[in-house]
């Protein structure tokens, strides 16, 4: 008996201490389970100081802008994102800086996503005076939609996003530079859609080492002292040729033809230096069209939908063409708009997915869709329709 009552003493006294513990480790490092949270920027500050866990903000969360504001005339007067995730939302709103020899974005190091859920046609959301918009080192930034802009004040050679290291994968937006449109000098620049304009160099400029790949995109060219328009080219005083076909991503075409005798869709272009060391591919070329023959995955069908213990086993029929995976989508609602639950299975070979942890006597309902990877981005058919099961 008191063999019995020390034993479940040293029961309870385990628990009380391994309770203690998993409260401090939480203190400590924080709730790794926590959802991430929207928060609504109202003032330069809180942007500034997103990389830092003040009142609530940091990395792992969405931040939409409330209303337009100026970055001030400070050294470090640009939002620097170095480590962690961030989707910023823009919201139809304008942040721009109030100094000429900055940025207003500088990516250094973290994963970023830029959109606008609001966007206009005739509103910037991101301006900068006589730098760049958008200054990327290192990391990686996803721009879906939004415009981006850099005029210039008299000073600087302003362009509207700028990619140096890291990469860019550009699915949509607006960039203009009064100098350059987007240059890339180091890095990979991805392009899958949007417009590229210039005042007056190149909408699109590849200044150095940089890795571009387009597969759809709009380019309008400026002009120049000398009355050049360039939509893209290249900056490489090192040689005398420049391969621009390693520009296009695969199945992609650029329209309309160019003046004759500087563009080949066989071979390299004779570099032509208008303007100091640039070679433009596109000249006198007021506009510019990348088209993409890069077809969609079509939509697969669900062959069976098969119920166990708290789980579904999901069965499809197989598809090879233009197909890289699957997403499989479970909800307990039949409109997929509550309890959604998204699964995605890599190779087009696969044909079946069990999906566990479900709700016992729950009705689930499943579609699915095939994606296919390109160029760093993936394209989607169309959902199936949907099929429904009761969880044992």
């Amino acid at each position: 008996m008191i063999k019995q009552s020390l034993n479940q003493k040293q029961k309870v006294f385990l628990i009380f201490t391994l309770s203690i513990f998993s409260v401090l480790i939480v203190l400590l490092i924080g709730d790794t389970n926590a959802q991430a949270k929207t928060y609504t920027i109202k003032t330069p500050e809180q942007l500034k100081n997103i990389n830092w866990k003040n009142k609530g903000y940091g990395p792992g969360n969405t931040y939409k802008i409330g209303n337009d504001f100026t970055l001030g005339d400070g050294e470090y007067a640009n939002c620097r994102l170095t480590k962690g995730k961030f989707v910023i939302d823009f919201n139809g709103h304008t942040v721009q800086n109030a100094n000429h020899a900055l940025g207003v974005f500088t990516i250094s190091g973290a994963n970023v996503v830029f959109k606008d859920s609001k966007v206009s046609n005739s509103k910037p959301s991101v301006r900068s005076y006589g730098a760049g918009a958008i200054d990327m080192t290192s990391g990686k930034l996803l721009i879906n939609s939004g415009n981006y802009i850099g005029v210039s004040d008299g000073t600087n050679n302003p362009v509207g996003l700028h990619v140096g290291g890291g990469t860019c994968v550009v699915n949509g937006g607006y960039f203009y530079g009064a100098t350059i449109g987007a240059d890339c000098s180091g890095g990979i620049l991805k392009i899958n859609g949007g417009t590229f304009q210039t005042g007056y160099m190149f909408a699109l400029g590849n200044l150095g080492n940089g890795n571009i790949k387009i597969s759809k995109a709009n380019f309008i060219s400026g002009t120049t002292t000398y009355g050049y328009k360039f939509a893209i080219g290249a900056f490489n005083s090192s040689y005398q040729y420049y391969n621009f076909n390693n520009w296009l991503a695969s199945g992609s075409s650029f329209s309309p033809s160019f003046q004759t005798g500087y563009w080949n869709m066989q071979s390299q272009i004779s570099a032509q230096p208008f303007y100091g060391g640039f070679y433009a591919v596109a000249y006198n070329t007021p506009t510019l069209s990348v088209k993409s023959s890069a077809a969609k995955p079509k939509m697969p069908s669900l062959k069976s939908l098969k119920s166990g213990k708290k789980l579904l086993k999901i069965n499809w029929k197989k598809q090879k063409k233009n197909t890289s995976g699957y997403q499989i989508q479970y909800s307990t609602s039949s409109s997929f708009k509550k309890n959604k639950k998204t699964v995605t299975v890599k190779g087009f070979s696969k044909t079946s997915k069990t999906v566990k942890k479900l709700k016992n006597s729950k009705k689930y309902y499943v579609r699915i869709r095939a994606y296919r990877s390109f160029n760093g981005t993936k394209l989607y058919s169309k959902w199936s329709k949907a099929k429904s099961k009761r969880v044992k």
